[in-house]
């Protein structure tokens, strides 16, 4: 066999919950809940469409360890779908589907090929009675591993194809949890022809000889997941390797920066956002987060007011959601100069400069300690997104501006 063609995905998240959209309208509420299975359905036609030998699913297949009973079944009969088609499954999961996480469990059918233990295993793909590919990989058996797994990655046998599967990520990865940590040169040196890895919901390759390709999640769940989500087509000969990414989101986050500078008037924001709605506006549906830019502080008085928002929610209202290209403002971010001095306040003898005297000794990491017992708690946690430590600095920026605003309002002036 001189070629083999698969799909290569990860992070499927099925089922997943759209954190904090509970004020949206009910009817866009449903198409978000809907969305991780769309993709999914997408993904089974594509290898249908494609003629693929086997499908790779690396970890992540659904959003909790307690996995519903909705998402299973889904599952289950996309994988029927490709056995009428003689398409093979290899599965293995990841952290948020760790194996000792399973309560009733569902049966999958003969096409489906788990790997059910932590230490890395090789299953043989046949074809026409012959082997074709050797699929190396591991599951999580608990919540988080730690240990480096590249190692255990060894060649078995001589036939054409030995793929890796890889739910882990960079030792020097910053902006997720490190789980099975690796170097690129720990998987070049394991002579695989392919590296499928999961768990970064961003599509990139980390290399190309051999490819070491992370695909991305399916579906965008957050403005953090922007842009278009998918599964990489792969086919592979003893040469070279081709990889095409097909789209299978329902929707994608996309942020628009728009300068403000010469908005003057309260009514000209209705233009301003209705541009960055257009300038956005593509043939899927959209999420979009606005940020707008401004020196004058005129930005940060209507904020306050909550003339943007009022502003935000009249365009929302004239969008037709039953469309197929509907754009949604999601979010709306204010970079505006404030109408004060901070450096001056704070040499002031003022309330005010009091207070960002001592607001400048609260750090990010002290930040992060006060909102542990949120991220910490059962229910809270699963409706919120962890925080970047740029995100945390931009908090505090704009928690002490807010405050600084409400105390000069309030001040008497000295006489």
């Amino acid at each position: 066999m001189s070629t083999v063609r698969f799909i290569h995905s990860a992070d499927l998240h099925l089922d997943s919950p759209f954190k904090g959209r509970n004020q949206l309208p009910e009817l866009l509420q449903e198409q978000m809940r809907k969305a991780t299975f769309e993709a999914f359905d997408r993904l089974i036609q594509q290898a249908i469409q494609h003629k693929v030998d086997f499908v790779l699913l690396v970890g992540d297949l659904f959003d909790e360890e307690t996995r519903s009973l909705k998402a299973q079944v889904r599952l289950r009969e996309g994988f029927k779908r490709l056995a009428q088609h003689d398409i093979a499954v290899f599965i293995s999961y990841g952290n948020h589907d760790y194996m000792q996480g399973m309560r009733y469990p569902v049966t999958f059918p003969d096409n489906v090929h788990s790997f059910e233990q932590e230490t890395v295993q090789a299953l043989p793909y046949y074809k026409q009675g012959e082997q074709v590919a050797a699929i190396y990989g591991f599951s999580y058996v608990n919540r988080a591993v730690e240990d480096r797994k590249a190692e255990e990655f060894v060649k078995q046998g001589t036939c054409p194809f030995h793929i890796a599967m890889l739910h882990g990520s960079l030792e020097t990865n910053s902006e997720h949890d490190v789980y099975a940590p690796f170097k690129l040169d720990e998987l070049r040196n394991r002579h695989m022809d392919y590296w499928a890895l999961g768990h970064i919901h961003k599509r990139q390759q980390l290399a190309g000889q051999p490819p070491i390709v992370y695909p991305g999640n399916i579906q965008g769940r957050s403005r953090k997941e922007n842009g278009a989500k998918g599964c990489s087509l792969v086919e592979l000969n003893k040469t070279e390797a081709s990889q095409t990414f097909i789209p299978l989101h329902s929707f994608t986050f996309e942020e628009v920066t728009c300068s403000a500078a010469d908005v003057d008037q309260v009514k000209e924001l209705e233009g301003l956002l209705a541009r960055a709605k257009h300038e956005a506006s593509a043939d899927t549906p959209i999420m979009l987060s606005i940020v707008l830019k401004g020196n004058k502080g005129l930005l940060q008085k209507w904020e306050r007011e909550g003339i943007v928002k009022e502003w935000v929610e009249l365009l929302n209202d004239s969008e037709d959601l039953e469309g197929k290209s509907w754009v949604w403002i999601d979010q709306v971010t204010i970079v505006d100069r404030p109408s004060f001095d901070m450096e001056e306040l704070k040499s002031g003898q003022h309330f005010a400069g009091e207070y960002l005297r001592h607001a400048d000794a609260l750090t990010t990491d002290e930040l992060s300690r006060q909102l542990s017992p949120l991220y910490e708690h059962r229910l809270a946690s699963k409706y919120l997104d962890s925080l970047t430590e740029e995100e945390l600095d931009d908090i505090l920026s704009r928690a002490k501006q807010l405050v600084v605003e409400q105390l000069l309002s309030k001040e008497e002036p000295k006489l």
